[in-house]
């Protein structure tokens, strides 16, 4: 009698928030400054003092290091404003592996409801249920506690 092995889809990791700033003020805050909100203190690849988004579909995110080097962190892939930014996430993976991150930007009473979906954990070669639960906790630093502070200061 032999064993199956079955692979299971690595879920993607969801962060909701309500921030107290329009739609418009929430996804200009999200991309536009993204490089003053991001704690590139203690996440970044390497050493970076700053991080942006090329305004497009097709532009770049990525880091810039003190010298000025650039490291491609993904790809725009929807530009929307002020309801959807969409970015291919290839940090630390090859392109083929790069997951997909979805952030929208909806009204609701006393502000925007912002969603992050970073979904593709099984483009992974290996470790994808693991990087899964390593970006599951750093969304909650990143998106949950820098940008919610950045955006509800926002005017």
């Amino acid at each position: 009698m032999s064993a199956t092995v079955s692979s299971f889809p690595v879920p993607p990791v969801i962060k909701t928030i309500t921030v107290r700033c329009a739609p418009a003020t929430a996804f200009r805050v999200f991309t536009a400054d993204i490089g003053r909100w991001w704690p590139l203190a203690t996440y970044r690849v390497g050493s970076a003092v700053d991080c942006r988004f090329e305004p497009l579909v097709g532009g770049r995110l990525y880091q810039v290091a003190g010298d000025g080097t650039e490291l491609l962190w993904g790809y725009v892939l929807a530009w929307e404003p002020p309801s959807l930014v969409a970015f291919s996430w290839q940090v630390q993976c090859a392109p083929e592996e790069a997951q997909r991150i979805d952030v929208t930007f909806r009204p609701v009473a006393g502000g925007t409801e912002v969603r992050l979906v970073h979904a593709g954990w099984d483009k992974l070669k290996t470790g994808a249920a693991d990087r899964r639960e390593e970006y599951d906790r750093g969304w909650v630093a990143v998106f949950e506690h820098h940008f919610k502070a950045y955006a509800d200061a926002a005017e």
